[in-house]
């Protein structure tokens, strides 16, 4: 019996540590990972969400677990997620901005919905936007755009 349990807690230990150790993307908040793309010289990828929000849900759980999109994502970019809805200061170009009026500004006053992926080059303050939930395949190709604009 002691053997049983000793194997399986092998077992059990053997599968829990791999997926510990994979990868995982980190997300800063807007503060650091600005400032952490400037220095860094990165595209900021910066997922707009709320906590209402399925589509969001579903994209942090079927887009950016995808291990080419968070491999790329981690080479290229600084990944920072923001909810808009919450209250606080956020400092672009500057300026002082709320959530919502950075999301707008970003969106050069066309933002439509959550989720909302934008692509900042620090270096000139220009932002783009991918409106919606993208599959995983299409997302990589979206950042290879971005990559390939630099």
């Amino acid at each position: 019996m002691k053997r049983i349990t000793l194997l399986f807690g092998f077992i059990f230990l053997f599968v829990f540590a791999g997926n510990i150790s994979a990868q995982e993307l980190v997300w800063h908040d807007w503060k650091d990972g600005y400032k952490k793309a400037k220095d860094e010289n990165k595209i900021i990828l910066l997922d707009a969400y709320t906590e209402w929000c399925g589509w969001c849900k579903v994209m942090d759980q079927k887009t950016y677990t995808v291990k080419e999109v968070k491999d790329k994502i981690q080479k290229d970019f600084v990944a920072i997620k923001l909810n808009p809805e919450l209250s606080g200061s956020y400092e672009f170009e500057n300026q002082s901005y709320s959530g919502k009026e950075l999301i707008k500004r970003l969106a050069y006053n066309k933002f439509r919905g959550y989720p909302t992926t934008f692509f900042i080059f620090p270096e000139t303050g220009k932002s783009y936007m991918e409106i919606g939930y993208i599959e995983a395949e299409p997302f990589s190709k979206v950042l290879d755009k971005y990559v390939n604009m630099r």
